[in-house]
């Protein structure tokens, strides 16, 4: 559960320094978006690692929550405790909103994507209940 709170923490903080640190204003054409990363690599840069660091972190949590609902809605049995932390992911992002709405918008469609495709659907025995 503590494990689940740092992936919390660490995705909302990676994420908050993401939106401060990569040079994005809008409206932006793509040539002034490729002047401003040869120009500022280092904040370019900066910036890409916090995304990554917090995409991962947002999508194990992601991937845990939909898991776990799974499991509370065949089995009626979970650790309620840290599906509730796995899904105070979205307060996350409605935090990182009030700060820059179109940062925020990729890093929920790439945390969400990454976060559907890592799931195992057989060892969720999911799809096979269906048949």
């Amino acid at each position: 559960m503590y494990y689940q709170v740092l992936k919390l923490l660490t995705g909302l903080i990676s994420g908050f320094l993401f939106i401060k640190v990569f040079p994005l204003s809008v409206p932006m054409s793509l040539s002034d978006m490729i002047v401003i990363f040869v120009l500022e690599p280092g904040g370019f840069f900066l910036g890409m690692v916090f995304f990554i660091i917090s995409f991962l972190a947002n999508a194990e949590l992601i991937r845990r929550g939909i898991e776990l609902t799974i499991s509370l809605i065949k089995n009626n049995k979970t650790q309620l405790p840290e599906l509730l932390i796995s899904l105070t992911i979205i307060i996350s992002f409605f935090i990182l909103s009030s700060i820059s709405i179109w940062e925020t918008i990729g890093l929920f469609f790439f945390s969400v994507i990454y976060g559907i495709i890592s799931l195992d659907f057989k060892k969720l025995n999911f799809a096979e209940d269906y048949k």
